[in-house]
């Protein structure tokens, strides 16, 4: 059985800011001014890593783990809606089909989530597309400034849940930036780069040293075949 572990931001879904402005709302409510997001880049970056960037950037210093677990609950009351009123939501090309043709053979691929997103907030995007179904179980943000971390909890996770021990040659890890690459080599498995983000092309992710490098989740049985392998 092969494990197929999925970024959700830019590799699953396009949110058009979504969660930039919700993030945002909830930080002003917390610490009663809006985030200074000068040079923060939240492709392919986890929660607590961006918001400890904000919060420096913006000027306050001393301990921020305080002042993220109280900024968490804001923000995740401001996400749904934040979603709802964007115009500009979709998923990426070919990745409806490709996650039915994974499904369809289920003593094949297990499905899991790698993402950034603490789990409610992970849980929230992919809620509102109806992939939740999909994805029951992953790694995510909650706690981790580290991809790589958040991806070893993935596997970890997926082994207990699939009761099935995933060695680094089975396990893949579909992204659309150089963190989720590095990420995955950083624990020794493979990596399919989607260049579907909007931040990093198809060369940019060729020179990540990805096993596999795609514009997109398009071509669904070219894509099931590499993941046979």
């Amino acid at each position: 059985m092969k494990l197929l572990i999925f970024d959700i931001d830019g590799t699953l879904t396009h949110l058009d800011g979504a969660t930039s402005r919700a993030y945002a709302k909830a930080f002003e409510i917390i610490l009663g001014r809006k985030p200074n997001t000068d040079g923060v880049s939240m492709h392919g970056r986890t929660d607590p890593l961006i918001f400890r960037e904000c919060f420096e950037r913006s000027g306050f210093t001393g301990d921020w783990r305080a002042p993220y677990e109280a900024f968490k609950p804001h923000y995740l009351h401001e996400l749904p809606a934040s979603i709802a009123n964007t115009k500009r939501t979709f998923l990426h090309s070919g990745v409806r089909e490709l996650l039915a043709a994974l499904a369809e053979r289920p003593e094949q691929f297990a499905l899991a989530l790698g993402t950034g997103n603490m789990e409610a907030g992970a849980r929230v995007k992919i809620g509102y597309f109806n992939l939740s179904d999909y994805f029951p179980v992953g790694g995510f943000g909650d706690q981790h400034e580290e991809r790589f971390m958040i991806l070893r909890d993935a596997v970890t996770a997926s082994e207990s849940f699939y009761k099935t021990e995933f060695t680094p040659d089975d396990t893949w890890v579909i992204g659309d930036t150089e963190h989720d690459v590095r990420g995955a080599q950083a624990i020794g498995v493979k990596t399919l780069a989607v260049a579907t983000g909007g931040k990093y092309s198809v060369e940019m992710l060729r020179e990540t040293g990805a096993d596999d490098v795609r514009p997109d989740l398009s071509e669904t049985a070219e894509i099931v075949e590499l993941f046979c392998r």
